[in-house]
């Protein structure tokens, strides 16, 4: 190898190096930030309420003054 050619590839890797470290520490302050935790299990106990309203059913008297329809 070359003088040129042996810097050349020294500064990429010094690059590559740079950027992974880089990356590394960025990730770190991302993870280290973000304050995320699962919710705590509520004491509740799980129940469903059916609602049905009520009707009432009266007869009626038939009118003898008014003729039936059939």
């Amino acid at each position: 190898m070359t003088r040129s050619n042996y810097g050349f590839v020294l500064r990429r890797a010094s690059e590559r190096v740079v950027a992974s470290l880089g990356a590394l520490a960025l990730t770190t302050l991302m993870l280290v930030s973000v304050n995320a935790h699962a919710a705590a299990p509520r004491a509740l106990k799980p129940s469903v309420t059916i609602l049905v309203p009520t009707v009432t059913i009266e007869t009626v008297d038939e009118d003898t003054t008014q003729p039936s329809v059939r």
